[in-house]
């Protein structure tokens, strides 16, 4: 596509489960790539999208700014983008789809045919919505380009299903967590703008690509997920370590008052 401008529809900042906040992925976008667009997408949450917003528009930044969210249907996730308010989770993918449209958004299936093989219980989900719900409902794009480094099977299933049968706008986002993997997906589209790359999905003529990992960026995603996954389980583990203090002093007061004691039963005679 010559003369296309690129956006980024897909990252996530520390209001979530990202480790830049929403001041150091501008300024690493503005300094470190040629983006022309981006998309704040947290899970089930808006804070680091409207925290971006208010830093943007004081700023001087040469990109675009869309205001969006990952939101976590009962099916899957799905993109909400050109939002202004946080859709809420757990809702049904016709319902969440229906709730982003209500505020004018678009919604964008997110990397739609993965299914997580172990779910752990410290992690945040990832599954997409799967084939039956892509063929179901209304779309306004499918994510057939997610830059995380281990899905080129999940994309080449969703690209194959969406080019041959679905035919809806195709995205491309690097669903960043760290700043190095921005910028591995991306979107193509006509002009140079957010209300560009809006017309470009509404007339389905993005074209979604990707970029390769250096093997240091690599290293530095494993070891982001490495340390999240530790904390994670350290946190579970101090919640347990409270229940169970909790109850330990709860029966320490049970037996010292003679009020809260059991009766005791008589013995037969």
């Amino acid at each position: 596509m010559p003369d296309a401008g690129k956006a980024d529809l897909h990252m996530h900042t520390t209001a979530s489960d990202g480790n830049a906040s929403p001041k150091r992925l501008l300024d690493h976008v503005e300094q470190r790539t040629d983006l022309d667009v981006i998309a704040i997408t947290d899970h089930d949450t808006m804070d680091g999208a409207l925290e971006a917003k208010r830093i943007h528009e004081a700023g001087d930044y040469r990109f675009d700014l869309i205001l969006g969210q990952e939101v976590t249907s009962t099916a899957g996730h799905i993109l909400g983008l050109f939002i202004e308010k946080p859709v809420p989770k757990e809702r049904s993918a016709e319902e969440t789809i229906r709730l982003i449209h209500k505020q004018g958004g678009l919604a964008i299936a997110a990397h739609p045919m993965l299914v997580m093989r172990y779910t752990d219980p410290d992690m945040l989900t990832a599954d997409g919505v799967g084939a039956d719900v892509l063929l179901g409902e209304q779309f306004d794009g499918v994510e057939i380009v997610n830059g995380s480094p281990t899905l080129g099977n999940e994309n080449a299933r969703a690209r194959l299903l969406n080019r041959t049968i679905l035919f809806r706008a195709e995205t491309g986002g690097s669903d960043a967590h760290i700043l190095d993997a921005i910028g591995k997906g991306y979107t193509l589209f006509p002009g140079r703008t957010a209300a560009d790359l809006r017309r470009a999905v509404e007339q389905k003529t993005t074209e979604a690509v990707s970029t390769k990992y250096r093997i240091r960026e690599l290293l530095r995603y494993g070891r982001f997920f490495m340390k999240m996954k530790f904390r994670e389980t350290g946190k579970r583990m101090f919640a347990l370590f409270g229940q169970g203090r909790r109850k330990e002093r709860a029966r320490a007061s049970a037996s010292a008052d003679p009020a809260l004691r059991a009766p005791r039963k008589k013995a037969a005679r």
